[in-house]
C-alpha cells in the first residue's frame, strides 16, 4: 500500500514499478508454487526442501547468527576482491604495454589462473600460515585472473592510430598507456570484473569450508550437519541478493563510466 501510494504520487516511481510488474508477479508465482508443492501437496519432501514459511522463520529466528556470518563473508569477499582488482589491473597493464612481462609471465598466467580454486586447497592450506590468509589468496586469485586477462588482451589491442599519434605529438609512453590503452581497455576491464565477481562467489564458500569459525559459507556448513535445510536455503538467498546488488553496482558503475559508448555498442 505505502509502495502504491509513493508510485502514484511520484512518477518515476510508479514507472518503475510498472517495468517490474512482471517479475514480481512472477516471483510472487514462484513462491506461491513453491508453497503448494511443499506444504499444501508434499510433492517435494519435508523437511529436504522446505517451505516458504519455513525459509523465512529460519531467517527471523537466527537473525543475529546471520548478521555475524554475514559480516564475517563480506569482510572476507572485499578484502579478497580489493586485493584482486589491484593486483589484476597492475599485471593486466604490465603483461598489456610490456613485451617482457607478457613473454615471461604470460605462461604463468596461463597455467596458474584456469586452475579451478577447489584444486587449490591441499596447496594453499600449506602455503599459508592461517585459514583466513588461503581464504583471501582463493579470492583474490578468482578476480586477478580474468581481470588480468581481460585488461592484458584489450592493451595490447588498442588502436595502433591512436598510439602513433599520440607518441608524434610529443606524449611519453607513461602518458600514452594512462590516457589512450588504459581508457580503450575500461570495457574489458569491467567484462573481467563481471567474471570475476562471479567465481568470487564460488570461492567465498569454498574458503569458508577451510576452517573458518564465522561466515555465510560457515553456516550453510553447519545447517547441513543439523539437518536444517530451512537454514540452507534461506542462506543460498541471501547469497543471491548479495550478488545481486553488488552485480546492480557494477553495472551502474559501468554506465556512468563508458557513457560515450552509448549508441556506439549494444549494452
Amino acid at each position: 500500500m505505502i509502495f502504491g501510494l509513493a508510485a502514484f504520487l511520484l512518477p518515476k516511481l510508479r514507472a518503475k514499478m510498472l517495468y517490474l510488474s512482471w517479475l514480481l508477479t512472477a516471483a510472487v508465482l514462484l513462491v506461491a508454487a513453491l508453497d503448494m508443492a511443499t506444504l499444501k501437496t508434499g510433492h517435494f519432501r519435508l523437511p529436504f526442501v522446505p517451505s516458504p514459511d519455513k525459509i523465512l522463520s529460519s531467517v527471523t529466528s537466527n537473525l543475529e547468527t546471520l548478521a555475524v556470518s554475514l559480516y564475517f563473508s563480506m569482510k572476507l569477499l572485499f578484502t579478497g576482491i580489493v586485493i584482486g582488482i589491484i593486483s589484476g589491473m597492475i599485471s593486466g597493464i604490465l603483461l598489456g604495454w610490456s613485451q617482457i612481462c607478457n613473454y615471461w609471465f604470460m605462461p604463468v598466467l596461463k597455467m596458474i589462473g584456469p586452475v579451478p580454486s577447489a584444486a587449490w586447497l591441499p596447496i594453499v592450506m600449506v602455503l599459508f600460515a592461517t585459514s583466513r590468509q588461503a581464504s583471501v589468496f582463493l579470492i583474490v586469485l578468482s578476480i586477478w585472473f580474468p581481470l588480468t586477462l581481460m585488461v592484458s588482451s584489450a592493451i595490447r589491442d588498442t588502436d595502433k592510430r591512436l598510439v602513433e599519434t599520440a607518441r608524434v605529438l610529443g606524449a611519453s609512453e607513461v602518458y600514452i598507456m594512462l590516457h589512450v590503452a588504459l581508457p580503450a581497455a575500461l570495457p574489458a576491464m569491467f567484462t573481467g570484473l563481471f567474471m570475476g565477481l562471479s567465481s568470487s562467489f564460488s570461492a567465498l564458500i569454498i574458503a569458508e569450508m577451510l576452517g573458518v569459525e564465522a561466515g555465510l559459507g560457515w553456516y550453510i556448513k553447519w545447517a547441513e550437519a543439523w539437518g536444517e535445510y530451512a537454514k540452507i536455503f534461506s542462506t543460498v538467498g541471501i547469497f543471491i541478493i548479495i550478488f545481486f546488488i553488488l552485480m546492480d553496482t557494477l553495472f551502474r558503475l559501468r554506465n556512468r563510466l563508458l557513457k560515450w559508448q552509448k549508441g556506439t555498442v549494444r549494452w
